[in-house]
């Protein structure tokens, strides 16, 4: 299993060009009740989740190939940081029958995907299920940040894709990467982008320049708007802009203007 999600400087230099060329977002979004956005503005910091926390319980499904011979699973041992000589007797095992090749490949790829940590984000601010699941029922707000403001948090962004059935997934050769970003077809509206961290649980301070706007929800409340930004304010984003959306007279949708 190819697990590698570290970038070098000329990595992230690449990055940077393709944002700037359009190729990737430059702003991203994410949805989310009020008392969590003023939480953000007085400690700067974003939750990245376990895969296990999600809602969605076919999270990382996937037709997994697990036969392989046992020089195939001795290689893939080594590959993994597994020394020699135990390499070689977990392979043994396995060509003998004592132990299940398996259940040993279900398993480490079950450890790396509880290493990862995942921030999911969204290129869309009007979608009126986001704000209903994501915004406590259009009652709260969506922050759209500038991922150029602070790469080491926000790189890379990886595009979800959505299928209506499993992928083929070599456990021994596949990048889980590509495990991690398939989503049935049923969520193709959230059009999610995914921030994913090895060995990454839980808040990290991001670069409050990031931050760009907060769009307020056609719920929200008056005092709640204001409180927000007093926060905004007393926290140090001066130059934080404030917009809210509002139901179009005569379609189902949201027009955002700037306040």
């Amino acid at each position: 299993m190819v697990f590698n999600i570290s970038y070098s400087e000329k990595e992230i230099e690449f990055v940077r060009k393709r944002i700037l060329l359009g190729d990737v977002p430059r702003f991203l979004y994410k949805y989310r009740d009020v008392s969590s956005a003023i939480q953000f503005l007085k400690d700067q910091s974003i939750y990245f989740s376990n895969f296990k926390e999600f809602n969605d319980p076919f999270e990382s499904s996937a037709n997994y190939i697990v036969d392989f011979t046992p020089q195939q699973y001795y290689d893939f041992f080594i590959s993994t940081g597994f020394n020699i000589i135990s390499a070689k007797e977990v392979a043994r095992q396995i060509a003998s029958g004592k132990i299940d090749g398996k259940d040993v490949l279900r398993n480490a790829t079950e450890e790396a995907l509880s290493s990862i940590g995942y921030f999911c984000m969204t290129a869309r601010p009007d979608n009126l299920l986001m704000w209903a699941h994501y915004a406590d029922c259009h009652r709260g707000v969506c922050l759209k940040f500038d991922i150029l403001e602070d790469l080491d948090s926000f790189l890379v962004p990886v595009p979800i894709e959505y299928n209506s059935e499993y992928i083929d997934f070599d456990t021994l050769n596949s990048n889980i990467v590509e495990l991690i970003r398939r989503k049935s077809c049923d969520w193709a509206y959230e059009q999610e982008y995914r921030i994913i961290k090895p060995d990454m649980h839980g808040l990290m301070k991001v670069n409050r320049r990031a931050l760009k706007e907060i769009i307020f929800g056609c719920r929200i409340k008056e005092n709640e708007k204001e409180t927000i930004m007093k926060e905004g304010i007393l926290n140090g984003f001066l130059d934080l802009e404030y917009s809210e959306a509002k139901m179009k007279c005569h379609s189902y949708g949201l027009s955002i203007s700037k306040i």
